[in-house]
């Protein structure tokens, strides 16, 4: 069987779901903050912020400006973290640098668990976000590039269900873990999954793309059979990949002889390489990228990463206990953002089982339209003082956000660009979300306090734009190669591939 004809296989989806434990650590410290805020700063009127456990206080004062930039400042480290992962995965390879990530999702977690002032809960989150800003550039990449055709959508999917999960996670561990000093064991968990990934990382191959980018081909053929399965005849896969990336090998013909077609293809990439240079595919770097014929691709990719958080997700999931209080109390706005959070999930659900048969480009649309009429009923219900319109439209909300704004932007670089201008977009994408994302989480208590739910009207206008963008400019990119993607926007491959 051609392995461009597999659509999923046993490893793959072993190897997909533990890069995706990453994902699970970024869901639970986007989430951690929500449940338990008030717990945290002492405002539900059961905490004296002397008091202390084990020589730590019970609680800590921050106010409203300080609280949002606390619970957003892991978006700086995030930010950074993104812009350096292009680098870092291209110098030491995805499997190590989803180790390196794991460190800092450990120390970030300690520091906020153990944290006796305002300062360090808000150096813990920033140094947990550099590794969500990393994890977030090198999981997605590692996903992206062990799946086959057939199966990347679905396989693209898991990163942003296990965020969710992580979310999910960290509320219902916050219902039980949000008084006294109980919320520092919350954050302490965060660094579970993280050493769970650790552990197993030896279990993983590393990505055939990023072998064959370093001229490692025999490893890279070894690990993309691996992952395709001992039954599947991986020779015109393979030669697709390099013919991509250094440029030589066959595309049209599979040779009958497995081993002679991968010393052709071996030989061919060989040839390619200068006796001087360290037979490495040369990846642009982010200054080259934006002067490329892979600019286009990559920017369209990057807007849909903005969008993805211009929609006012993370100022719903980070502050709803609050905003749904002003609504329905503090007691039930904890349950109402249990329930979102399930919502989320489900929906979640929902687009992994869509994307593969509707298109990533649909469920894109779907979203951006639903989303916006979302965050219109909601501001229509609140000034309405119709508290179960408001319910309604959160929920709504969510489960269009979860159907396509969600997974994809996530996945769609990926399919967009080869993998030597791959790094680079999805550093600056990455960056470009976790830099949108802290805006949010800095300003949106401010003007939750000054607009009320009359906010969101901003959310409804930014994701009407993301609607009509995608209609325009996203190319469907479901069960297409990126070899066709690009030949469809007329970016030819490059030819100066050292």
């Amino acid at each position: 069987m051609d392995s461009r004809d597999v659509t999923f296989s046993g490893y793959m989806v072993y190897c997909g779901l533990m890069a995706s434990l990453t994902s699970l650590c970024i869901g639970y410290v986007i989430g951690s903050p929500n449940v338990p805020e008030t717990s945290i700063r002492g405002t539900d009127g059961n905490c004296d912020s002397s008091a202390s456990f084990s020589g730590f206080p019970d609680c800590l004062e921050f106010s409203d400006l300080l609280w949002g930039f606390a619970v957003g400042s892991f978006c700086l480290g995030a930010l950074v973290g993104g812009l350096s992962g292009g680098t870092v995965q291209n110098l030491f390879g995805r499997k190590r640098t989803m180790f390196i990530s794991n460190i800092f999702f450990i120390l970030g977690a300690l520091l906020i668990a153990l944290t006796y002032h305002q300062a360090q809960f808000i150096v813990g989150r920033i140094v947990i976000g550099f590794a969500c800003g990393l994890g977030g550039v090198v999981a997605p990449t590692y996903v992206g590039e062990i799946s086959s055709i057939k199966g990347r959508g679905t396989m693209g999917t898991m990163f942003q269900l296990l965020i969710v999960v992580g979310i999910l996670l960290s509320n219902l561990i916050g219902l039980g873990l949000s008084t006294g000093y109980k919320w520092r064991i919350l954050f302490a968990i965060n660094a579970l999954p993280a050493l769970i990934q650790m552990f197993l990382l030896p279990s993983l191959v590393e990505s055939p793309r990023y072998l064959v980018s370093r001229n490692r081909l025999e490893e890279a053929r070894v690990s993309l059979q691996k992952l395709r399965g001992a039954g599947a005849n991986i020779e015109q896969e393979f030669a697709d990949i390099v013919q991509l990336l250094l440029g030589r090998g066959s595309s049209t013909a599979v040779p009958s002889n497995q081993d002679s077609a991968f010393e052709e293809a071996k030989v061919d990439a060989e040839a390619a390489v200068p006796a001087t240079n360290t037979g490495a595919s040369k990846n642009y770097s982010i200054m080259r990228l934006f002067t490329s014929e892979c600019s286009g691709l990559a920017i369209i990719g990057i807007l849909v990463h903005f969008l993805q958080q211009a929609s006012g997700i993370n100022g719903l999931i980070y502050y709803s206990t609050t905003f749904l209080g002003d609504v329905f109390g503090a007691g039930n706005s904890k349950y109402i953002t249990v329930g979102v959070s399930c919502c989320n999930l489900l929906a979640t659900l929902g687009s992994v089982a869509l994307i593969d048969k509707s298109g990533r480009r649909t469920l894109l649309l779907v979203s951006f339209a639903g989303v916006s009429l979302s965050s219109i009923l909601l501001v229509i219900g609140a000034y309405t003082d119709v508290g179960v319109l408001v319910v309604v439209a959160v929920f709504l909300y969510t489960a269009f956000f979860a159907i396509g704004l969600g997974p994809i932007p996530w996945l769609l670089l990926s399919e967009l660009l080869p993998t030597y201008a791959l790094s680079s977009a999805s550093a600056v994408a990455t960056a470009v979300n976790w830099g949108t994302n802290f805006v949010i989480g800095l300003v949106f208590p401010s003007l939750n306090k000054g607009l009320g739910n009359g906010t969101f009207i901003l959310f409804a206008a930014f994701t009407a734009f993301g609607f009509l963008y995608t209609w325009f400019f996203v190319p469907e990119t479901r069960a297409r190669s990126i070899e066709e993607i690009m030949a469809e926007k007329g970016v030819a491959p490059r030819t100066d591939y050292m």
